[in-house]
């Protein structure tokens, strides 16, 4: 857990003096798992810092869902709508697990935007990511078939949550196949057979949700027909 909030990307680059004032600003709050909190065009006003946990930040239409992002400790959300005219939430976010989080209300936010502009253009930087995430997403969505898509979002996945383990290549986030199909806008039993395709094919195993990727290197000549730039699959390169 984040106990520091020089740790949340945001305010990484501030002085001393100038956390210890925010400090007093922070709300703490505790949501439980599949808490929604808050909802696409509702107006509210708080910004939200993840102390620990994990959010989904995504969009429904016609009883669909497609899962946008997902963001984790150290990140931030609700201050797109902070700095904008329209204070109507762009997307909804639910906690993935249970969710610590630091508050923070918009005219403090706005305040501390003010007094240290280093906040105001990290909160650019952040804002940029997301659009090449999204671009991404829509390249995902639009273009590929569901196998090159799928083994794209698997190793994008590797490369914020992986890790090296006796297993192969571990993504350390529990992945269930509905939130894989949201991420990638197909159905749940597309993404059952190509994930069993990848099994079969001795590229991937599934253990109690945790993915191991085995083959790394078929599972890349998969999306190189994508063309995709492997150092550009990081959602956060602040």
């Amino acid at each position: 857990m984040i106990t520091n909030i020089s740790d949340i990307t945001i305010f990484s680059d501030l002085p001393e003096d100038a956390l210890l004032r925010i400090v007093p600003l922070l709300k703490e709050r505790q949501f439980k798992k599949n808490h929604v909190l808050m909802f696409e065009n509702d107006l509210s006003e708080e910004v939200y810092l993840i102390r620990s946990g994990m959010v989904k930040v995504y969009r429904i239409s016609d009883d669909r869902e497609i899962v946008l992002s997902i963001a984790t400790a150290g990140d931030i959300f609700g201050e797109a709508e902070a700095l904008s005219n329209d204070i109507h939430r762009i997307s909804s976010v639910e906690a993935l697990e249970n969710v610590s989080a630091w508050q923070l209300g918009k005219q403090d936010f706005l305040h501390i935007v003010e007094q240290y502009p280093s906040v105001l253009r990290k909160a650019y930087t952040i804002l940029i990511e997301r659009i090449r995430v999204l671009n991404r997403l829509i390249r995902y969505l639009s273009f590929y078939d569901v196998r090159t898509k799928t083994a794209n979002l698997i190793m994008d996945l590797y490369f914020n949550f992986g890790k090296q383990s006796d297993n192969g290549y571990k993504i350390d986030l529990k992945i269930n196949q509905s939130l894989l199909a949201n991420m990638l806008g197909v159905t749940r039993e597309s993404i059952s057979k190509t994930l069993n395709d990848f099994q079969t094919e001795g590229i991937l195993n599934i253990q109690e949700k945790y993915f191991y990727i085995l083959d790394k290197s078929k599972l890349e000549s998969i999306c190189n027909k994508s063309e995709e730039v492997q150092e550009l699959r990081k959602w956060n390169n602040q």
